[in-house]
């Protein structure tokens, strides 16, 4: 007589009796499962890959019946994803993040949860939800449900080093209430472990800066202006000043106070005092964003630590992205009335002229939702996005290329 088996069937009806969601396991399913399991060689991790998947499955199939959107892409997952034990965090759901778990065999000691996805800011989630899978069946059960601010309360129980340990019953079993939560509690009602390493963008405005963002000069010293030089014979600085000349005078055709920029245009050279003057005075007046990002590069490129010009800084985020060596920049640029124009933008590397394509800038307001998702294209130099933000908010930039992803956060 097998036991095991025997106790394992009788806790499967034991679990059915309490009339917990049940979902079925496509064929298309266990297909992308035994695809996506098969990039790894280890057969333990395959294995652990394959149930994970089949459960994401599910959890977006149930999802996706109550009118909610899982927006994970399943294929994109990170590998470490796939194959972590029985954790899969976090998933996107509206503004939430979800934490799923995954067990294969119900036992009655519970299930083991990773230290960090209690903790860690990146994996934390607003719930973790409990799916158990039935391969041979073709079924997965949704056990139940818990709160992160639930979750935290508790006394759990360490089995081993970084690992805690929950019994099936701290679960609520009630998914209606999961439902709920989802479409109508706010995420800030749970609140998450904050990430310690958000950086303040008026900081740097103080000249305040952490030691992993460098000055842009030094990050893209080796890359071409802003305008590819007509006579090699002309230095950068001199075809800069023709460059932001050549601006101003069109920028003087277009305004309706010809006085606007307060200098004499007709000159056939200007010095670069005149020149630096003159695109402050449009930074300091003009409500066109463009033509004021505009004047700024031009004179980042003139008189890079002009104080008008607001501060830029980069990051190297090659080691963090699979390798691909490809920069990340922001810029904070005061406004008139007292709010703040930000650029991000993504550039290549070393020898590389363009991002890979498809390469991904990603913009997350504070909740997580997406406010923007610009993808680079064959032979794009770089990508970028412009907005405007206030005093006290949050927002996070995403760099994804494949299924390596890089988040960074900020506050203003």
């Amino acid at each position: 007589m097998n036991i095991n088996s025997d106790r394992e069937q009788k806790n499967r009806q034991d679990y059915r009796q309490l009339q917990l969601e049940t979902i079925d396991l496509e064929p298309s399913f266990f297909e992308q499962a035994t695809l996506l399991s098969n990039h790894f060689s280890n057969e333990a991790q395959q294995w652990q890959a394959y149930l994970n998947i089949l459960a994401l499955f599910a959890l977006k199939k149930w999802l996706g019946d109550r009118h909610l959107i899982l927006k994970d892409k399943i294929d994109s997952l990170l590998p470490t994803q796939m194959i972590n034990s029985g954790a899969i965090s976090p998933l996107q759901v509206g503004g939430f993040k979800l934490c799923l778990l995954t067990n294969e065999s119900i036992v009655e000691q519970g299930i083991e949860i990773p230290e960090e996805i209690i903790y860690s800011p990146e994996l934390a989630a607003h719930f973790y939800t409990l799916i158990q899978v039935l391969e041979e069946e073709k079924e997965a059960i949704l056990i139940g449900f818990l709160r992160y601010d639930q979750l935290i309360n508790k006394s759990l129980k360490q089995i081993k080093k970084e690992k805690y340990k929950l019994s099936f019953a701290e679960f609520k079993s009630d998914p209606s209430h999961l439902i709920l939560n989802l479409k109508y509690l706010s995420p800030a009602a749970i609140k998450l472990p904050e990430n310690t390493l958000t950086e303040k963008l008026t900081s740097w405005l103080e000249c305040i800066f952490t030691e992993s963002w460098q000055p842009v000069e030094e990050l893209l010293r080796n890359r071409r202006p802003i305008v590819q030089m007509a006579n090699v014979n002309e230095t950068t600085e001199t075809l800069s000043l023709k460059v932001a000349q050549t601006f101003l005078r069109q920028f003087q055709m277009t305004q309706k106070a010809r006085d606007k920029i307060q200098i004499d245009l007709s000159q056939p050279e200007l010095s670069q005092t005149e020149i630096n003057n003159a695109l402050v005075k449009i930074l300091q007046t003009t409500e066109d964003e463009e033509t004021r990002w505009q004047a700024a590069e031009l004179l980042w490129e003139i008189d890079p630590n002009h104080p008008a010009t607001g501060v830029r800084r980069g990051i190297d985020l090659g080691m963090q992205l699979a390798g691909v060596s490809v920069a990340l920049i922001v810029a904070i640029l005061p406004k008139p009335n007292q709010r703040f124009a930000i650029l991000s933008r993504v550039y290549p590397l070393q020898d590389q002229c363009f991002l890979p394509a498809n390469l991904k800038l990603i913009g997350l307001d504070e909740m997580g939702q997406s406010l923007f998702e610009i993808r680079a294209r064959e032979r794009d130099d770089y990508i970028q996005f412009k907005f405007t933000a206030d005093s006290g908010d949050r927002f996070s930039l995403q760099v994804g290329l494949n299924s390596a992803m890089v988040t960074k956060h900020f506050i203003i």
